[in-house]
């Protein structure tokens, strides 16, 4: 059995996570990204070894024009977009900093470019941060304990660049169209650019600290 088993986006934030995490004993895997994390083949092995707790880190999208880049959030609940809801472990939670806010989380099958499809979500469901594997994540692992901590990468007041595009079916990157949408909409892409990069660098800051406070 392993004490604990962090689960992250492949790419920038699997990167931004290992560095922060590259003292520690805890294994991490990359993710494909969106609904195939749960297709990521070395996802099957790791979970064979029995991890005493699974956690879940990355960024999200704030819903609302008053969430703050770079804030951590603590998920308690994460639902699709019919509204199934899945609760996370509020035991594992509970160890965590209570300055880190209480989320209700929404996954989507797309990402969110415009204003109005963030608040409209927010106002329908009542939810707070939107991702794109939480939920699948939930159901595959449904049962075993699990905590999702992210960090909001934009919030809920710019359009971001339209990325429905920059995803394979397989969940990987497809760089020439990341690369038209990110010229296409040039102010929007340097929202985005901004946002990521000040998410990342807390996402690797606090890292260490989140797996300290659930090892207590």
């Amino acid at each position: 059995m392993t004490s604990c088993l962090v689960l992250v986006p492949q790419g920038a934030e699997y990167q931004a996570v290992q560095r922060g995490l590259q003292h520690s004993n805890v294994a991490i895997l990359p993710l494909r990204a969106g609904s195939a994390a749960v297709t990521t083949p070395t996802l099957i092995t790791a979970l064979k070894a029995l991890p005493a707790m699974i956690l879940v880190l990355g960024v999200c999208g704030g819903l609302h024009p008053e969430d703050r880049v770079g804030e951590v959030v603590v998920y308690t609940t994460c639902q699709d977009e019919e509204g199934q809801t899945y609760f996370l472990d509020q035991r594992l939670s509970a160890k965590l900093a209570p300055a880190w806010r209480r989320v209700k989380g929404i996954t989507t099958a797309k990402t969110l470019s415009k204003v109005q499809e963030k608040q409209a979500l927010a106002a329908r469901w009542g939810v707070e941060v939107v991702d794109m594997e939480g939920v699948p994540l939930l159901k595959a692992l449904a049962g075993m304990p699990l905590v999702m901590v992210r960090v909001i990468s934009d919030g809920g007041d710019r359009d971001l660049p339209d990325l429905s595009q920059a995803f394979d079916a397989q969940g990987n990157l497809r760089p020439w169209p990341l690369a038209i949408a990110l010229l296409c909409h040039p102010l929007a892409a340097a929202h985005l650019i901004q946002g990521s990069l000040k998410a990342l660098k807390v996402l690797q800051r606090v890292a260490p600290e989140i797996v300290r406070q659930l090892s207590r």
